[in-house]
């Protein structure tokens, strides 16, 4: 798993601004392996890498950034081609083409690269079997956590694409990526090198750890929800889970075993669709079969479900995973009245009785579409506060951080007007939905709670083992946020 080239572009503004190169690296050894793979060093069907101008201006062709006019073009714009970003295909001047060029937009720039494919890339496989689009793709990022946030008037010459280049030698040598977590490749960069370890060390793990021992954990649950409250009409939720792992443990290969625990039935439900990093040495195989798919629910076990992995120094997604909960934490109900420039609005919360009450944060918001902006507004929240948003098109509610402790209920009356000019203002924070017009709306309530699993899911300090055995500290966190809309 190789990369042939990488590039980092700034789109320019203009014919007056064009598209620049601010830092290129090729590795014409990937280049020699491409071609010894499709016959020959100057023949088959690789196509050779472009020198930079000649890449920026078929990178500029395929984004349509140079576009003066409306001018359709059939082999850019047609609704026949398959889009599957972030890799798209150039389209050079002799007409042959340059596959796959990873592009990812950050901080106003093109972060760009080309992987390498082993084997004929006329035939296009599927982007899940080309094994150098995932390392691309992980190198990019590696490189967007490397460099950080960027001035926006970065020049080629600037100090950060130096530091760039230094990353580039030790987390892909000759454009193979090794390690790219940007803390691991910085500490090899500044300390000095390790003397030879008695125990070979894995390539993934350039750098050993010395310090105090400690384990960090954290579950994250996000909830997405749509409540219609209408008969005949199902509301739509789930539960979407990740356990993040940070390891900091002396030693060439530890060896960490946890256990994911859920309460027991009616509480609990079994977890569903979970995926593990490739760190994971073994886990209960007949336990993740039956959780492999969401229609197993009659073999489905809850658990504990274990783990053991032997992790790098650097944060992992250690696994992912899906619950259907058996309630939402939190159950709406919106209705607007009115018509014309002017409507009535009722807002009423209801916080489940299982659920913690006290909030990070907590905000409902009611986008307003195809309307003009809101002239006046007059409120009435039994908790909390209203604003309006930049653009008059949002009103928002703040809760606050608990619901009112006896009822665990909340409400919000509230009576907008709206301004006569339909035209969406430069600043506009929304776009046009055509399907809320009229009284067709919705409300979405933000929120995040702090040592809550919406599933149950937690880690038992207890199940965590250490080999070889070590003395340790165990932090875990887990909070968990919702978008749940709710519809009028």
């Amino acid at each position: 798993m190789s990369v042939r080239g990488l590039w980092v572009i700034s789109p320019g503004t203009g014919e007056n601004n064009p598209a620049s190169i601010l830092f290129s690296s090729h590795y014409p050894t990937v280049e020699r392996r491409a071609a010894i793979r499709t016959g020959g060093a100057r023949g088959g069907n690789t196509v050779q890498i472009l020198d930079d101008v000649a890449f920026c201006n078929a990178l500029v062709e395929e984004l349509g950034l140079n576009r003066t006019s409306n001018k359709f073009v059939s082999w850019r714009d047609t609704c026949q081609k398959l889009s599957q970003e972030p890799v798209h295909e150039l389209r050079l001047a002799d007409g042959t083409t340059l596959w796959p060029v990873l592009i990812i937009e950050q901080h106003g720039l093109l972060f760009c690269c080309l992987p390498l494919v082993e084997g004929d890339t006329t035939s296009r496989p599927p982007l899940i079997q080309v094994p150098g689009i995932t390392a691309g793709f992980s190198l990019l990022l590696g490189i967007l956590d490397f460099l950080g946030q960027l001035p926006k008037n970065i020049t080629k010459s600037s100090p950060k694409f130096l530091e760039l280049y230094n990353y580039l030698c030790h987390a892909a040598p000759f454009g193979s990526p090794l390690d790219v977590d940007p803390s691991t490749v910085t500490s090899v960069l500044l300390d000095r090198p390790n003397p030879v370890p008695k125990v070979k060390q894995p390539a993934w793990k350039p750098k050993l750890f010395k310090g105090k021992p400690q384990i960090y954990f954290a579950i994250t649950e996000h909830i997405k929800a749509v409540q219609y409250d209408k008969k005949g009409q199902p509301d739509a939720y789930m539960v979407y889970g990740t356990v993040t792992c940070k390891t900091e443990l002396e030693g060439v290969m530890p060896d960490v075993t946890v256990n994911l625990s859920l309460p027991a039935p009616p509480l609990g439900k079994p977890l569903e669709n979970i995926l593990v990093h490739p760190c994971v040495q073994s886990t209960d195989t007949q336990t993740l079969n039956n959780c492999a798919s969401s229609s197993n629910h009659q073999t489905a076990t809850m658990g504990p479900y274990k783990l053991r992995f032997t992790p790098p120094l650097h944060m992992i997604t250690l696994c992912h995973y899906t619950s259907q909960v058996r309630e939402l934490p939190i159950r709406g109900y919106y209705q607007m009245r009115g018509d014309g420039n002017k409507v009535k609005l009722l807002v009423q919360l209801k916080l489940g009785s299982k659920v913690k009450n006290h909030f990070d944060f907590c905000e409902l918001q009611i986008p307003f579409y195809n309307r003009g902006p809101i002239q006046t507004h007059k409120t009435t929240p039994s908790v909390g506060s209203t604003v309006l948003s930049v653009d008059r098109r949002i009103l928002a509610w703040n809760i606050g951080q608990k619901f009112p402790t006896r009822s665990l209920e909340v409400q919000l009356n509230a009576t907008v007007t709206f301004a006569e000019n339909m035209a969406t203002p430069p600043h506009s924070l929304l776009g046009e939905d055509p399907f809320c017009t009229g009284l067709n709306s919705y409300a979405q309530l933000y929120f995040r709670v702090s040592d809550y699993t919406q599933s149950g899911c937690y880690i038992d300090q207890r199940s965590i083992q250490v080999y070889p055995n070590t003395k340790h500290k165990s932090i875990i966190n887990i909070p968990l946020s919702n978008s749940i809309f709710i519809k009028e």
